[in-house]
């Protein structure tokens, strides 16, 4: 049961969430909540606090930032969102006054399930043990999961990793609601966008202002939210936009995400230019992505042996082999004696996964369609959150199905 309370919401805005499965709803008007002797801290009761706390337009912007301040200070643990529209700079000091989120009264339904679920996943996984000293409540708060930081590459193009690196995000997502974000660092020709039919408001150009990078906030403001249930950091629409990044503004912008998402997806460009290099600095789980063809083979190689002399090749990676066939001259053991490392993940050619793209609907959105991809992909993901357990994993010879 998620326990919401509406803060000076419209009548249609409480009926949405009202009817919601699984859903119980408490709301406050504008002139309860305005009135001189109503104290909303004082009229929280600890032991039955709410999961989220939904502010609406009808208060002053003023008002709406002061009670945030307030219940952030005594009850941190509560998931709150302000439903305005609003200009960027309110934006940030919401987020600044303790808001997770800004977003619209007429949000898609879906959103505002995602919504409610992540309220709900927080409290679950968080479980507050709140004491009550007079009239100050203190709240116990458990400590953030480590963040991962997970970055796909391929010394080549045109194999595949943007595909890999948003499904994977999909997929995560499932499990993780809103906490995870896919970055698009090919800088100059990043197609994360169109792959997920987004049209975003801001892209990774302005992520990597000076402004963004003094405040995590701002950069929380330049990302796309995808309606199934994480965040893009999108690429710049020019060519020419990002020539002058450099590898600093890189690593402290996948810092900024770390702090606020558990798992930062990196999809990159082809071969290992400056922005790759910086990534996997910073960098816990390294996808390298081959297909089968001795070129691609010799690359990931090449680019291992490059890597590990600079100290730049994580402890944990998996070798991914995409676009996989039996009718490509090459057995899964031939990639493994040519790499030198064993496959981990062999994903099978599909012209549903291009078909998919095209549509801006990838196949982990569509998991009847996707059949053996979207098993791929999870499997993936289990490798991933399974990696690490001291490094005691035994490695079963795969095939191409």
């Amino acid at each position: 049961m998620t326990r919401a309370l509406i803060l000076a919401g419209t009548g249609d805005f409480i009926a949405r969430v009202n009817v919601l499965p699984g859903t119980q709803v408490v709301s406050l008007t504008r002139e309860t909540i305005e009135s001189e002797r109503f104290d909303l801290i004082r009229s929280l009761d600890p032991q039955s606090l709410p999961d989220i706390i939904f502010v609406g337009a009808a208060l002053p912007i003023e008002t709406a930032l002061t009670i945030g301040r307030k219940i952030d200070e005594t009850y941190p643990l509560i998931d709150m969102v302000l439903i305005d529209e609003v200009p960027v700079d309110i934006v940030v000091e919401a987020m600044r006054s303790g808001f997770r989120d800004v977003l619209p009264a007429d949000m898609v339904d879906d959103r505002l399930r995602e919504v409610l679920r992540r309220a709900e996943l927080h409290r679950l996984k968080a479980e507050p043990q709140v004491a009550v000293t007079g009239a100050k409540p203190i709240a116990q708060i458990q400590p953030p999961e480590e963040s991962r930081t997970i970055t796909v590459i391929s010394p080549k193009g045109g194999v595949g990793k943007t595909s890999i690196a948003t499904n994977m995000a999909i997929g995560l997502a499932e499990d993780h609601p809103s906490e995870v974000v896919l970055v698009d660092l090919d800088l100059q020709f990043g197609d994360v966008a169109s792959t997920l039919d987004l049209t975003p408001a801001h892209t990774i150009e302005e992520a990597l202002s000076p402004a963004a990078a003094a405040d995590n906030l701002i950069v929380k403001t330049m990302l796309t939210v995808h309606s199934a249930g994480f965040h893009v950091l999108c690429g710049a629409e020019s060519p020419a936009a990002n020539d002058e990044v450099t590898g600093a503004q890189i690593i402290r912008l996948i810092h900024q995400l770390s702090t606020q998402f558990r798992f930062v997806i990196i999809d990159t460009a082809g071969g290992l230019p400056e922005p790759t290099l910086a990534a996997l600095e910073v960098t816990d789980d390294v996808v390298l992505v081959s297909t089968m063809d001795v070129a691609c083979v010799r690359g990931v190689r090449k680019a291992v042996e490059m890597l590990a002399q600079i100290g730049l090749l994580p402890a944990s990676r998996v070798l991914t082999l995409n676009l996989a066939s039996n009718q490509s001259g090459m057995k899964v053991k031939d990639v493994e004696a040519a790499t030198g490392l064993p496959v981990d993940i062999v994903i099978a050619r599909s012209n549903d996964v291009q078909l998919a793209a095209n549509h801006g609907v990838p196949l982990m959105l569509n998991k009847k369609k996707g059949g053996a991809f979207v098993k791929s992909i999870r499997s993936l993901i289990n490798h991933l959150e399974n990696t690490g357990a001291a490094n005691k994993r035994t490695h079963k010879r795969l095939d191409v199905a």
